[in-house]
């Protein structure tokens, strides 16, 4: 029914009213079936549902998984870090080439000197060749063969002297590790004296060792820079110190490319969801 303001009257009928109420009512008065209000009540809801979701669920969810790439791609790298840090050199350095002790040999050739006049150059059959200990102690001996040949099996891996001494010849010396020289030469020159030769490599397996230690320790602090920036995309106040922060935190190399491709895909997800930062959308008010 229209009051004196001019409004209508609307009156929402229920399926259960009467045939006989709905005639008695005033034929100015709009009716509404009340199951018409409630459907489209209904799908309006869900349309804000939806939209709601797409709104503001779907950029949380993608910052949520960037966030959880960058922490695993940073966990991948403290791990390989704590690893590197964790081994000990010693062991290394004890055994540089890794070759169990014991199975190393000391093989080699002897020769006499060729003179001016080209004699000589012979192999040496028959003559004593002498394996001693640091301290010159001797440990075996063998002879060479008609080649000239002589071999000493399954010595430890520990400095060691072949000596060859012959009557009217230079004593000859060659001081060395077994295994680092698979086979030496030793030229038997007329004189007296003792001329030793030491073949011993030099090593720089200590500096390695630096330098692992020195890599390991910038992995661990990659690593932690890299937990900094998923705090930073968590509290979402700077879009660029994260992605900063991530770009360092892939030099923590964890699992080699296991790790920065993790954290590759979280900084590419964090720029899909840049303008939930607070920086990025200061700057584009």
């Amino acid at each position: 029914m229209q009051d004196d303001d001019g409004l209508v009257k609307v009156r929402v009928m229920d399926e259960f009213d009467d045939l006989e109420s709905e005639l008695a009512a005033d034929e100015e008065e709009i009716r509404v079936d009340s199951s018409d209000v409630r459907t489209e009540a209904s799908e309006i809801a869900i349309r804000a549902i939806r939209q709601g979701a797409e709104i503001g669920g779907e950029l949380p969810v993608v910052r949520k998984i960037a966030i959880m790439l960058i922490m695993a791609g940073s966990l991948l790298g403290l791990l390989f870090g704590v690893l590197l840090i964790s081994a000990d050199p010693s062991d290394l350095l004890s055994n540089p080439t890794g070759i169990a002790e014991g199975e190393a040999v000391v093989a080699g050739l002897l020769v006499n000197e060729i003179t001016e006049d080209g004699d000589g150059g012979e192999y040496l059959e028959g003559i004593e060749v002498k394996l001693l200990d640091e301290q010159e102690n001797l440990i075996t001996r063998t002879f060479t063969d008609q080649n000239g040949r002589f071999i000493f099996d399954e010595q430890t891996r520990q400095t060691r002297i072949v000596e060859v001494r012959t009557d009217g010849n230079i004593t000859e010396q060659r001081i060395l590790i077994p295994g680092e020289v698979t086979q030496i030469t030793i030229t038997m020159r007329a004189g007296s004296g003792t001329n030793k030769v030491d073949l011993r490599m030099d090593s720089t397996l200590q500096d390695s060792v630096d330098v692992g230690t020195a890599v390991a320790v910038f992995t661990v602090l990659t690593a932690a820079i890299g937990f900094g920036a998923a705090m930073e995309a968590l509290r979402g106040h700077s879009y660029r110190r994260t992605q900063w922060l991530s770009g360092i935190a892939l030099f923590s190399r964890g699992g080699v490319f296991i790790g920065p491709g993790l954290i590759l895909t979280g900084m590419a997800l964090n720029r899909i969801a840049r303008r939930q930062f607070e920086d990025w959308t200061e700057r584009e008010e």
